[in-house]
């Protein structure tokens, strides 16, 4: 098998002839992606992840403003927002988040503004071009928007501000809630029209952060409505969690979503991938490794992946670098490539 192949087979839900082990393509960067060394691991078995969007977010009467400053040998990057009913501003730190953009709820009043004028453009011929840019080595994965809720989260409030809000039921942040899932299912009704057989829901959930409570009430009425659309249009859905999950077990088990991507054993995550197996049969799991892995000596990394992949079962798994690259990764991602090699 390709490595299209080997992951198309995976993420259906069968077995491949070998285990897959992909990496985003981001992180190597398109200018970069056919150079020397990573032909040589694409030669050994690596695959690619290539991400594209096939649905463009058109903000009309906003004004974006942009100014950067140094102060005591840091880097500061401001980005802002005008619009008619306000202004919002984000701060990065030495590209890190140092302010978010919601500050305060009235701030949410600001964004749901943005959203409600927010035009939605197919750029359908992306995916074309993406196809052709990794050819038969991995797999084009469409990336629609987080959910609302965790969108919300993850891209704009921050998570103390987030999770302060939501447990105080800020009518605000809950309007905003209420545009954003009108605009997502709009979005969702153009990305099943349009090419591709893999969609990602990029999460980032860590299931102790919402409590079962909210993840039933603000993420799954999401993952009912969606998800059968997108299987209408002949999609899988993926949904990008790498963190605890073993407080929202049974609500995944019912939900609709095919895959789990990003999957982590402890420490990152809560539970064992065989754990994750019984309670979750019918998903695949496309599986991060833990990133502390790749520091240990080589012997150790390769029983890991061994060990792990014995416990997940070679039916719909796979794994991946989808959180950070190795530093080490000329010398690591050979080890792991040899030991799918010897599982087979």
């Amino acid at each position: 098998m390709t490595q299209r192949e080997q992951l198309t087979t995976t993420l259906e839900g069968g077995v491949p002839d070998r285990t897959a082990f992909s990496i985003y393509g981001f992180f190597i960067g398109d200018a970069n992606l056919y150079a020397d060394e990573w032909v040589a691991l694409y030669d050994q078995g690596l695959s690619l992840c290539r991400h594209v969007a096939t649905v463009r977010h058109v903000q009309h009467g906003v004004e974006d403003g942009y100014e950067e400053r140094t102060e005591g040998g840091h880097l500061y990057q401001t980005s802002r927002k005008h619009t008619p009913v306000g202004t919002i501003e984000s701060t990065l730190k030495d590209n890190w988040t140092h302010t978010n953009w919601i500050k305060e709820p009235g701030d949410y009043n600001i964004l749901r503004w943005i959203v409600e004028h927010t035009e939605l453009d197919p750029c359908y011929e992306a995916f074309a071009e993406s196809e052709e840019l990794i050819g038969d080595l991995g797999v084009s994965v469409v990336a629609l928007s987080r959910t609302p809720a965790m969108s919300i989260n993850v891209l704009w409030a921050g998570t103390e501000r987030f999770c302060m809000d939501v447990a105080l039921d800020t009518p605000e942040l809950l309007d905003l809630y209420t545009s954003m899932k009108k605009l997502f299912i709009e979005e969702t009704k153009l990305i099943a029209a349009g090419p591709g057989k893999f969609v990602k829901w990029n999460e980032n959930l860590t299931s102790s952060m919402l409590g079962p409570q909210r993840y039933r009430e603000l993420l799954v009425p999401v993952y009912d409505e969606c998800t059968p659309i997108m299987e209408a249009g002949g999609k899988r859905v993926m949904v990008h969690y790498d963190g605890a999950l073993r407080g929202i077990a049974e609500d995944i088990a019912k939900s609709p979503l095919h895959i789990i991507q990003s999957l982590t054993e402890p420490p990152e995550g809560d539970m064992m991938y065989d754990e994750c197996r019984a309670a979750w049969p019918d998903k695949v799991f496309w599986s991060h490794l833990n990133r502390d892995l790749y520091e240990r000596p080589h012997d150790e990394l390769r029983q890991a992946v061994i060990d792990k992949r014995n416990r997940a079962g070679k039916r719909g798994f796979a794994f991946e670098i989808s959180e950070q690259l190795p530093t080490n990764w000329r010398e690591t991602i050979p080890v792991v490539l040899g030991a799918l090699t010897e599982l087979g």
